[in-house]
C-alpha cells in the first residue's frame, strides 16, 4: 500500500486546475470530503464562480495567535505533448509522482493537509488556532484568492505565523552537506506597460518614426543599463551563513563587506546564475510585445509589457522613473499596471528558530538559512497587514528539479513525500506546542 501523502498526491495531481481559468472549485470539492471524513469543520469562499478557496480549524487553547498553513490549488499550464507523463495523470513510476503542480504547490499542499490531519487523529489540543488554508488564483496574483479573502474576510484570517511556500531543500548546493532554504522575504513586483505611437504608413516608404522601431530603441537604451549588485540585510545575513559551506566565501566573513560578497561571487561565476543573481539586483524582463498585424504597413502604435522585481528597499514608484528616464523617448508612454513593494519577516523569533531546530532534528548535518525569494507568493498580502510569513518546504531536490517549477515534468520523490510528511508534522507540532 502507498504512504497516505504518496496517494494523496497522486488524487489531487488528477485534478486539473490550470488558471486560467482556475476551476479551483474542483480542488476545494477534493478537500471539502476529506474533512467531511475526518469530522473537520472547513468553510468555502467563492469570489467569483467556480473561483473557491477553503478554510478549516482546528481549535486551539488560544495562548499564542493562530498558525495558517496556506497553499494555492491553481496550477500553470502545461502542454501535454511536452511531456513524458500526462500533467495531470498523477502517475506514481520509478520512485516519483509525476504532474503539474507536485512541486508548485500541490505537493507541499498534502504535506500541510497531512500535519492538520495529524494533530486532529490525536486528539492533541494546539496552543493556538491552527488553520489549513488552500485558496485560489496565487499563479495570477491573487485577485480571486488571498487578496481577495483578506479584502473581505479578514476577521477569517488574522494569525501570527503563515507558512506557505518559496523554501525548498537542494541536495546539491553545497559540496558536502543539504541546504535547506526558509523564505523570509520575496522581492516587489511591478508590471509597466509601455506604449509608443507614431503615424502609419507603407512599409515600402519608411519615414523614420516607426513606432515599434522608436520603441525598440528605448528597450535597447533601457536594457544597456548596467543594473548594479545590491546586498541587503537579509542577503548579507544569508551569504554570511552560507560561509559555512562555501570555502570562497571566507574573505567576506572576514570583513562582511558588500564589496566583497561581490566581489567573491563574481570571481566564482555565482552571479551568472540568474537564480543567485536575482537577489542581488532589481530586475527588468521585456516579455510581451506587440504591433502591427501586417508586414508591409507601417504600425502607429507598439506596445511592450515589462516584468520588475525589485529587492527590499527599492520605491516601486521612484524605480519606475528611472525607466521612463532610461528610455530616452518623451514619446513613449509609461503605464504601470500592478505594484507590490517587497516584504520581509523577521528571523530573530522564536517561531523561525523552532523551523531551524525542526529541520536540523531529520537532518542534523544540514545548513538552515533564512533567504529572499525571488520571485512573488501569497504571503505579500499578509505582510501587508503585519502577520509573519516563511516559505517553508522540507523537500530536498536537486537544482535542475528547480527548472521543472512552472517548467516541464515536473515531480517529487515519494521518499520526499512521505520524509516531507513526518517533518512538516514535527513542525507544526512544535509551533503549537503538542
Amino acid at each position: 500500500m502507498k504512504h497516505e501523502a504518496v496517494e494523496l498526491l497522486s488524487r489531487y495531481l488528477k485534478i486539473d486546475t490550470t488558471n486560467p481559468p482556475g476551476d479551483e472549485i474542483k480542488g476545494v470539492e477534493f478537500f471539502a470530503a476529506i474533512f467531511e471524513k475526518e469530522d473537520i469543520t472547513y468553510r468555502v469562499y467563492e469570489a467569483s464562480p467556480g473561483r473557491q478557496s477553503i478554510r478549516a480549524v482546528i481549535p486551539g487553547t488560544g495562548e499564542r495567535p493562530a498558525l495558517i498553513l496556506l497553499n494555492h490549488i491553481d496550477v500553470v499550464a502545461a502542454n501535454a505533448d511536452e511531456w513524458q507523463a500526462d500533467p495531470f495523470g498523477g502517475q506514481i513510476k520509478d520512485g516519483f509522482i509525476h504532474g503539474r503542480g507536485a512541486l508548485d504547490m500541490k505537493g507541499q499542499g498534502i504535506l500541510e493537509l497531512l500535519a492538520f490531519l495529524e494533530v486532529k487523529r490525536q486528539g492533541w489540543v494546539p496552543c493556538r488556532d491552527l488553520v489549513f488554508l488552500a485558496v485560489a488564483d496565487e499563479e495570477a496574483g491573487g485577485k480571486n484568492g488571498a487578496a481577495w479573502l483578506l479584502e473581505h474576510y479578514s476577521r477569517d484570517f488574522q494569525a501570527g505565523l503563515i507558512l506557505n511556500e518559496g523554501g525548498f531543500g537542494l541536495h546539491d548546493m553545497l559540496p558536502d552537506r543539504p541546504l535547506f532554504l526558509i523564505a523570509a522575504g520575496e522581492k516587489g513586483v511591478c508590471r509597466v506597460r509601455l506604449t509608443r505611437t507614431g503615424p502609419p504608413g507603407h512599409g515600402s516608404t519608411p519615414h523614420g518614426d516607426n513606432a515599434l522601431e522608436k520603441l525598440v530603441q528605448g528597450l535597447n537604451r533601457l536594457l544597456e543599463k548596467d543594473t548594479p549588485f545590491i546586498v541587503t540585510p537579509l542577503i548579507a545575513d544569508h551569504f554570511k551563513q552560507l560561509g559555512a559551506g562555501w570555502d570562497f566565501l571566507k574573505p567576506y566573513l572576514a570583513d562582511e563587506q558588500p564589496e566583497t560578497l561581490i566581489r567573491v561571487l563574481s570571481d566564482s561565476g555565482m552571479t551568472a546564475i540568474p537564480q543567485l543573481a536575482a537577489i542581488l539586483k532589481n530586475t527588468v524582463s521585456v516579455n510581451c510585445l506587440h504591433a502591427g498585424d501586417k508586414i508591409n504597413v507601417i504600425p502607429d502604435e507598439a506596445q511592450a509589457e515589462l516584468d520588475i522585481r525589485l529587492l527590499p528597499g527599492t520605491d516601486p514608484d521612484a524605480f519606475v522613473a528611472e525607466i521612463k528616464a532610461e528610455l530616452g523617448d518623451d514619446k513613449i508612454q509609461v503605464e504601470l499596471m500592478e505594484k507590490h513593494a517587497a516584504t520581509e519577516s523577521p528571523v530573530g523569533t522564536e517561531d523561525f528558530a523552532i523551523l531551524k531546530e525542526a529541520h536540523l532534528r531529520h537532518f542534523p548535518d544540514a545548513l538552515v538559512v533564512a533567504s529572499l525569494l525571488y520571485g512573488a507568493s501569497d504571503s505579500r498580502f499578509f505582510r501587508d497587514r503585519g502577520m509573519a510569513c516563511y516559505g517553508v518546504c522540507p523537500m530536498l531536490i536537486g537544482t535542475q528539479d528547480l527548472s521543472r517549477v512552472h517548467g516541464v515534468d515536473e515531480r517529487i520523490s515519494e521518499e520526499n513525500m512521505i520524509t516531507g510528511t513526518r517533518v512538516y508534522t514535527d513542525i507544526v507540532r512544535m509551533l503549537c506546542r503538542v
